[in-house]
């Protein structure tokens, strides 16, 4: 299970590589701004579009090997950005890594959630729930520190190693998990509701997150006139408030706390983005709001996480609602800075806690329609648990698998 969480941390670390090495990169290819934007976010492109056909695919090939699979591309890929020498070959093959971090971010759940069983389930899908905000936390803060002394072509280099090294012990250490069966291929009309509303309350809280994190070094520039060094440690302390709240969703949920008592947190993210983003408070205080904002973002995000294998039907949809889930996020992550960015410019400052309010109320109000999902069964009232034997198919008319767990009764025996 640690593994699995390192494997997604390490491929995270290859999402944020490029923005510590982006004036470099700029000098060195000659890139404008908007290339530069491109290179960066292309990653997160590929998941906007691919993320469900990834989780089809990651269906037949099977999780483990698309876990191992996945890293060793983003590994072949990043050492070709290190070496490419052109917008075109930079472009490309982060394009190729988008792939393998698909693999990676769309296997991962999957092989968490045939791994563990019960309260630990959820709070392993909860702990992946982190890797992100870690990965960009420690891509930030060692590429900042190697910054003056390596060239970009090293820095990326060194990024390559861990999702290489993460694919070798996956390989060595990971349980040969059997291919999910593909049959029975008619859905019904509902099938997909429970992942389709975690995936849009997915896509809702990382538009929140990811714009209110975009715009608030600008802000802290131009409205707190503090230097760019400081805004960037306020912005790192603040990213880092997001991997805390997804350690807290976890440690929580293991302890027998309900998915839906969590979600309530939500309406916290408007309250504090007040005084986050307003220049009447002393920076602390500022700093600390938004810090509490990016908390609650990060701990709702890992509910999410864990609310998936209870929302859909069948033990073998997991691979596809993943690959929902993926590809939902990954939209917005993409909206989220324009979104922020137009708010602001048509209505000010103030205009951020409307936007949190809107668009965070939005993913809690979905959140919260999928943990009672994961409490009561599936929509359409079958219960099927992921705790039995993976890869046994239940046929219409066969008897159901064991009831999951009800999680609106909090189960404090520890674990």
């Amino acid at each position: 299970m640690v593994a699995t969480w390192l494997a997604g941390v390490v491929a995270a670390v290859g999402l944020g590589a490029v923005s510590p090495a982006g004036s470099a990169l700029r000098s060195s290819l000659g890139l404008s701004a908007g290339e530069l934007a491109w290179a960066t976010s292309s990653i997160t492109a590929v998941s906007a579009v691919l993320g469900v056909p990834a989780g089809w695919w990651i269906r037949r090939l099977g999780a483990h090997r698309a876990l191992s699979w996945g890293l060793f591309v983003m590994s072949v890929a990043t050492v070709t950005s290190a070496t490419a020498g052109s917008w075109g070959l930079l472009l490309g093959s982060r394009v190729a890594e988008g792939v393998g971090y698909l693999l990676v971010f769309v296997a991962g759940p999957v092989v968490l959630t045939r791994m563990t069983q019960g309260g630990i389930r959820s709070a392993a899908l909860a702990l992946w729930g982190t890797c992100v905000p870690m990965g960009l936390a420690i891509a930030a803060a060692t590429g900042g520190l190697l910054a003056s002394q390596w060239t970009w072509n090293r820095w990326l280099a060194l990024t390559a190693l861990g999702p290489l090294i993460m694919a070798g012990v996956l390989t060595a250490v990971l349980p040969r998990l059997p291919r999910t069966p593909v049959q029975n291929p008619h859905r019904g009309a509902g099938t997909w509701n429970g992942a389709l509303r975690l995936g849009a309350a997915y896509g809702s809280l990382s538009l929140v997150g990811v714009g209110a994190v975009m715009v608030l070094p600008l802000f802290l520039i131009e409205r707190r006139e503090v230097t760019p060094t400081v805004a960037g440690t306020v912005v790192a302390l603040v990213c880092l408030g997001s991997a805390v709240g997804g350690l807290a969703a976890s440690w929580l949920l293991r302890r027998g706390w309900a998915l839906s008592s969590l979600v309530p947190l939500g309406v916290l993210m408007p309250v504090a983005c007040l005084p986050a983003f307003s220049a009447e408070f002393p920076l602390a205080v500022s700093g600390g709001a938004a810090t509490l904002v990016l908390l609650i973002d990060g701990l709702l995000i890992s509910a999410v996480f864990a609310a998936v294998p209870a929302a859909v039907s069948r033990a073998e949809h997991v691979d596809v609602a993943n690959g929902i889930l993926n590809q939902l996020g990954s939209v917005g992550i993409l909206m989220g800075p324009p979104v922020f960015g137009l708010a602001i410019a048509a209505a000010g400052w103030g205009a951020v806690a409307a936007a949190t309010l809107v668009f965070g109320g939005l993913g809690t109000v979905l959140l919260l329609t999928g943990a009672r999902t994961s409490a009561t069964g599936t929509a359409d009232g079958v219960s099927r648990s992921l705790d039995a034997q993976d890869g046994v198919d239940v046929g219409e008319g066969s008897e159901p698998l064991r009831k999951a767990p009800d999680v609106r009764k909090p189960n404090r025996n520890r674990i």
